[in-house]
C-alpha cells in the first residue's frame, strides 16, 4: 500500500504505525518526526526504538 505519511498528523500517523507494524517505511518516517523534535537524546537506534515503544505504552496508559 503506497500511503502519503506527510498528508497525515502525527495522531493519525501513529495510530497507522500500531495498527501496521509491517510498514517499515510509514515507522522510519514517524522516527524521523519524533527524531526532530527537541529533547529527544538519544544516540543509537536501539535507545531511539526503546523510547518510542516507551512513550507509545504510555500514551495507551
Amino acid at each position: 500500500m503506497n500511503r502519503n505519511y506527510e498528508s497525515m498528523t502525527e495522531q493519525e500517523l501513529r495510530d497507522y504505525v500500531r495498527r501496521n507494524p509491517q510498514d517499515e517505511e510509514a515507522f522510519q518516517y514517524y522516527l524521523t518526526i519524533i527524531r526532530s523534535r527537541p529533547g529527544v537524546l538519544c544516540i543509537t537506534d536501539e535507545e531511539f526504538e526503546y523510547e518510542l515503544l516507551r512513550r507509545i505504552r504510555q500514551s495507551q496508559g
